[in-house]
C-alpha cells in the first residue's frame, strides 16, 4: 500500500506487437519502392526481371493445376520433393547471401525501443514483402489445386498452407539470426560466399548431372519422397495425401512434427535475436599484432610501385572479391572440360590458357572501385600514376602467370598436340599482358559500383546500372580484340597443319604483349594523375 500523501505511479504499459511489426513491414515496403524509383535503369531491369518471374510462376501454376489430374500418390511425390526443395532454399540461401537484404537487420534495430517479439513479427512478415515472398505465397496457393480430386485433401492442404509458410519463414529467419555470429567472423562469411560462387559457376554441369541422374532413377522418386515425408522439412507436404487416404494418425503425427519444428525454430530464432539485439559491439584489439612487422611491405624495395604491388598481393590473398577469381578459374576449367565432352568439341580445352589469362587481366579493371575510399592512400601520398598502374600489374603477374601457365599446359598434358604449344603460348601471353595494359587504362578512366570491402559477393551494389554492364562487356570485347593477332595465326596453323604459323604467333605475342602492357601502364598512369581526385569522389559515392 502506498504511503499517505504519495500518489502511486501508474503501471508502465507494455508496448503492443501489431503496431511496431506493421511499421517495420511498411518500412521495408517503402525502401523497396524507393529502390525501384531511384533510377530508370533499375526500374527497367526490375520490370524485365518481374516479367520473367511472372512467366516462371505462370508455368509453375499451370503445372500444379495439371498435376491435380494425377493420382494422389503421384501428387504427393511431386509436392513433397518440390516443397522440401523450397524449404531448403529458404533456409540455406540466407547463409550464402546473409547480407543481401539488411533492411530489418537486428543490428540496425538495436537502438530502437523494440522488443524481441516485435522484431520477430516484423521480420517474419517483412520476409513476404518482395519477389521471393510473393512468389512463394502464390505457389503455395496454387499447390492447393493439385489436390482437387479429393475435397478432404483440398481442405487439409488449405489448413496446412499457413503452417508450411511458417516453416519456410521461421527457418529462414532462424538461420539468418544464427549466421549473425558467423558474419562477424569474416573468414567464415568469405568462405561461404566463395563456395556459393563456385556452385553458381558450376550450375550448368550440376543441373545436367541431376537431370541425367533423375532419368536413371525416376522410379525411385516415390521412395525418396516417402523418406523426406518423415523428416521435419517434408512432413507438412504429405499431410493432404494422408487425409485423402484416411490415414488420420499419420496425418496427425506429421502435423505435430511440423508444429514442433516451427516451435524449435522460433525458440532458436528468439535466442539468437535477443543476443543480437542486446550484445554490445566489440572485437579484438588491433594491438595484439603490434610486433608482427609489415609483411610483404618489408620484402620489397622502397619504391612506390613495390608498395602498391604488396598491397594488391594482399588483396589477391585475402579479399574474396579478388580471390573469387582464383576460385572461378579452376571452375571454368571444369566447365569447359565438361562442355567439350558433352558436345564432342575437345579442341575447346586448348583455349584454357588464353581464357585464364584474359579473365585474370580483366579482374584489375575494377581495381580503383575495389579499393573504395582506401584509394585515398594513393591520392594523399602522391603516388605517381605510372607507379600505381605498374604495381597493380606486377601483383597481377605474380598471380596470373602461374595460373595461366597451368591452364596452358594442362590440355597438352592430357590430349597431346604439342605442336600447338608455341602459338597458344603467344596467345596466352598477349591475353595476360595486353589485357593488363587495357585494364590499367580502364580502371583509371572508368569506375563502376562493386560490393564494398567485407560485403557479400552477391550483394547488388548501390548505383549499379545497365550502363556499367555495357562498359564491362566492352572491356572484355577489347581484350578479345587484342588477342586476335596471335589467335588468328593459331587458327591458320590448325587449318594448314604448318607449325611455322604457331611460331609466328609466339613471336607476335612475345613482341606485342609487353608493348601493349607498357603502353597501357603509361597511358593509364597519365589519366590517373589527371583524374585521381575525381576517382576518389566517384568511389566515395558508391558507399
Amino acid at each position: 500500500m502506498a504511503a499517505p500523501g504519495v500518489r502511486p505511479s501508474p503501471a508502465r504499459a507494455r508496448p503492443g506487437t501489431a503496431l511496431p511489426a506493421g511499421r517495420l513491414v511498411a518500412l521495408k515496403a517503402r525502401i523497396l519502392l524507393n529502390t525501384l524509383s531511384r533510377s530508370t535503369w533499375v526500374l527497367v531491369g526490375t520490370v524485365l526481371g518481374a516479367a520473367y518471374l511472372v512467366f516462371v510462376l505462370g508455368a509453375a501454376v499451370v503445372g500444379l493445376v495439371l498435376l491435380g489430374g494425377q493420382e494422389p500418390p503421384v501428387v504427393r511425390t511431386v509436392l513433397v520433393l518440390a516443397g522440401t526443395s523450397a524449404t531448403l532454399a529458404w533456409w540455406l540461401l540466407p547463409v550464402l547471401a546473409s547480407r543481401a537484404d539488411s533492411t530489418l537487420d537486428p543490428a540496425r534495430l538495436a537502438l530502437f525501443p523494440l522488443t524481441v517479439g516485435q522484431v520477430q513479427w516484423g521480420q517474419a512478415l517483412g520476409a513476404l514483402v518482395g519477389v521471393p515472398g510473393v512468389l512463394t505465397v502464390l505457389g503455395l496457393l496454387a499447390s492447393v489445386a493439385s489436390w482437387r480430386q479429393s475435397g478432404a485433401a483440398v481442405l487439409a492442404a488449405a489448413l496446412c498452407l499457413p503452417l508450411a509458410l511458417a516453416l519456410l519463414v521461421t527457418g529462414s529467419r532462424c538461420v539468418t539470426a544464427l549466421a549473425v555470429g558467423l558474419g562477424r567472423r569474416r573468414r567464415v562469411t568469405e568462405a561461404l560466399s566463395l563456395a556459393a560462387l563456385l556452385g553458381l559457376v558450376l550450375l550448368g554441369p550440376l543441373v545436367t548431372g541431376v537431370v541425367e541422374g533423375l532419368e536413371r532413377t525416376w522410379d525411385r522418386l516415390p521412395q525418396w519422397a516417402a523418406v523426406l515425408a518423415r523428416t521435419p522439412v517434408g512432413a507438412v507436404w504429405a499431410v493432404p495425401e494422408d487425409v485423402a487416404a484416411g490415414r488420420w494418425s499419420a496425418a496427425a503425427l506429421r502435423l505435430v512434427a511440423t508444429v514442433a519444428t516451427v516451435a524449435v525454430l522460433v525458440a532458436g530464432w528468439r535466442a539468437a535475436q535477443s543476443r543480437a539485439l542486446t550484445s554490445a559491439a566489440g572485437g579484438r584489439g588491433a594491438g595484439h599484432r603490434a610486433g608482427a612487422g609489415a609483411g610483404l611491405f618489408d620484402r620489397g624495395p622502397e619504391r612506390p610501385w613495390a608498395a602498391v604491388a604488396a598491397r594488391c598481393l594482399i588483396y589477391w590473398g585475402r579479399d574474396p572479391r579478388y580471390s573469387g577469381a582464383l576460385v572461378v578459374v579452376p571452375a571454368i576449367a571444369g566447365l569447359v572440360w565438361f562442355s567439350s565432352a558433352q558436345s564432342g568439341m575437345g579442341f575447346l580445352v586448348y583455349a584454357l590458357g588464353p581464357m585464364f589469362a584474359a579473365l585474370l587481366a580483366y579482374q584489375i579493371s575494377g581495381d580503383v572501385s575495389f579499393d573504395n575510399t582506401a584509394v585515398c592512400l594513393h591520392v594523399l601520398t602522391g603516388v605517381p600514376g605510372v607507379h600505381d598502374r605498374a604495381g597493380r600489374v606486377l601483383a597481377l603477374l605474380v598471380v596470373g602467370l602461374p595460373l595461366s601457365g597451368v591452364g596452358l599446359l594442362l590440355p597438352f598434358a592430357v590430349q597431346g598436340r604439342w605442336d600447338l604449344l608455341p602459338g597458344l603460348a603467344g596467345t596466352t601471353l598477349l591475353a595476360l599482358l595486353g589485357g593488363a595494359g587495357l585494364s590499367s587504362v580502364m580502371s583509371a578512366r572508368y569506375t563502376y559500383p562493386v560490393a564494398a570491402p567485407g560485403e557479400s559477393l552477391f550483394k547488388t551494389p548501390h548505383g549499379f546500372t545497365v550502363l556499367n554492364v555495357l562498359v564491362q562487356l566492352a572491356a572484355m570485347g577489347l581484350i578479345v580484340v587484342l588477342v586476335l593477332p596471335a589467335a588468328v595465326l593459331v587458327l591458320v596453323q590448325v587449318a594448314t597443319g604448318d607449325p611455322a604459323w604457331g611460331w609466328a604467333a609466339l613471336g607476335v605475342g612475345t613482341v606485342l604483349a609487353p608493348l601493349l602492357c607498357w603502353g597501357g601502364v603509361v597511358l593509364g598512369g597519365r589519366w590517373y594523375d589527371r583524374r585521381a581526385p575525381e576517382l576518389l569522389q566517384e568511389v566515395g559515392r558508391f558507399r
